[in-house]
């Protein structure tokens, strides 16, 4: 019942903001002023006894007052006041609330007394409960964006739960860098009733969920989170980011949101039960979340490289190694089919080194016999979109009276859009997780690179170094070899 009844957080037909105002500077005007310029296009009801119409809408005493039904309420009152407005909530038969306003549990036993009175009345009303003390939640698939930041994420298949509500924004602008999307955002505050296992279990049967992301600061319930965790880690993939890994992290979490932080040895060891994928930093969680959400599964740890360059192919290798990865090893008969196209001074074996053979075979001609070989579950691809760090020639060049360098970087740009086509035909083709290594990740769509953005329109994901495509392949082998395990 009450996974059914989350489901009015985030797609509600109505919805009314207690606290709603005229003064720019509030957030119940900012709030109100999201959902409108998110294009919402459910029903809203502003609440303001002192206020008579705010935006255009007529302004109600009190969520008693409205005559229609409520889906959802947001309150964003004095902490004092909040108990109260619940209670309204509950006696209107409002079917889902978020608190935004902060002052319970993180400032100390009178706000934890005040906390532990709105969740046990919600809990007996049946109703879901976001925060105390976050920002909001986001939506995107329903314009739906009643939080506290101007950001409207675009569309995806991660789900986005934070105990930080500026973590959210963060993770969800950091996933839209390099294309990818958010289904739903909830900045989950002191968590006053809805806890990590609730929304563990609601995003793992949610069908619009590809990836789970979690900030957590700590757990009060740390078995039914292991427990949950456990469950969801069998459908589909969580990534956690863990704040208060340190004494200093530790006391700024209790500030925060009022949780404690549990040991770091203990978390680290519910995760690897549960299947959890641990992130070192919110760049790392970013990227392995888009990397999640695109890569076929590797069925092992044998992975292939090709790079064009030795240096490259050295580095890759190495982070293998360090990282729980095996090198593939390359049989006669597959040496023997590259020999055919690689140049006469190739030196054969894997990392499969292009040595600067500009008139050979490249990799989407050395990709299927790498594939179809059998001998590895994984390749790594290094120098993707190359051409656009090219220098421009048609400005730089002293010959450039001589030739038309404009064309000719132009033909090269459209030669990386097709031979991009085809890596996306190939991965696409064999459902084969190749992972795409290029210095020009993080620019491509600011500078508007076209071949590297038909990748990430296809939900395939460029790592702007090797280290953190084999982080990631690392996370993604060990936990679909973890969920095999568990599968049979």
């Amino acid at each position: 019942m009450m996974m059914e009844m989350m489901n009015y957080l985030f797609a509600p037909s109505s919805i009314a903001i207690i606290g709603a105002s005229n003064n720019f500077a509030k957030w119940g005007f900012i709030i109100l002023h999201n959902l409108l310029m998110g294009k919402y296009q459910g029903k809203i009801y502003p609440i303001n006894p002192r206020e008579k119409e705010i935006l255009g809408f007529i302004c109600y005493p009190s969520v008693k007052e409205v005559t229609d039904q409520i889906d959802l309420a947001l309150i964003t009152i004095p902490a004092q006041e909040v108990l109260k407005a619940v209670k309204e909530c509950i006696e209107k038969k409002v079917k889902a609330i978020v608190v935004i306003s902060a002052g319970f549990a993180e400032l100390g036993k009178e706000g934890e007394e005040l906390q532990k009175e709105i969740k046990e009345i919600v809990e007996k009303a049946g109703i879901p409960l976001v925060g105390p003390n976050g920002q909001g939640i986001s939506c995107p698939k329903s314009n739906f964006h009643p939080w506290m930041p101007v950001y409207f994420p675009k569309p995806g298949k991660v789900a986005i739960i934070s105990q930080s509500g500026n973590l959210s924004t963060w993770l969800a602008e950091g996933l839209e860098n390099f294309g990818f999307g958010v289904s739903k955002a909830v900045s989950a505050g002191n968590m006053a009733s809805l806890d990590w296992a609730d929304y563990l279990r609601y995003f793992a049967k949610d069908p619009e969920t590809k990836v789970i992301l979690l900030y957590i600061e700590g757990l009060k319930d740390g078995r039914s989170f292991m427990e949950s965790a456990y469950q969801t880690s069998l459908i589909k993939p969580i990534v956690v980011l863990k704040g208060g890994r340190t004494p200093e992290g530790i006391q700024t979490a209790r500030s925060h949101t009022g949780v404690m932080a549990g040991e770091e040895r203990i978390f680290d060891s519910v995760c690897k039960q549960a299947g959890i994928i641990r992130a070192e930093s919110m760049n790392e969680a970013v990227i392995i979340s888009a990397g999640l959400v695109g890569s076929p599964i590797p069925k092992g740890k044998r992975v292939g490289i090709i790079t064009s360059g030795g240096g490259l192919g050295v580095i890759a290798a190495d982070y293998c190694k360090e990282h729980n990865l095996e090198l593939a090893q390359l049989s006669e008969k597959t040496i023997e089919q590259l020999k055919k196209i690689l140049p006469p001074w190739w030196v054969p074996g894997n990392p499969v080194d292009l040595v600067a053979g500009i008139r050979y075979a490249g990799p989407k001609e050395i990709l299927p016999i790498l594939i179809e070989s059998g001998e590895m579950d994984s390749v790594i691809l290094i120098g993707v979109g190359w051409v656009h760090t090219m220098a421009d020639m048609s400005e730089l060049s002293p010959l450039k009276d001589r030739f038309n360098f404009k064309k000719i970087m132009e033909e090269r740009k459209a030669g990386d859009l097709r031979y991009c086509q085809r890596l996306r035909e190939l991965i696409q083709q064999y459902n084969f997780p190749i992972l795409l290594v290029s210095t020009s990740a993080q620019r491509a769509l600011d500078r508007k690179l076209e071949s590297l953005i038909e990748l990430l329109l296809n939900e395939i994901m460029l790592y702007p170094s090797i280290e953190q495509a084999v982080k990631v392949l690392s996370a993604i082998t060990g936990y679909y070899l973890w969920r095999t395990q568990r599968e049979k």
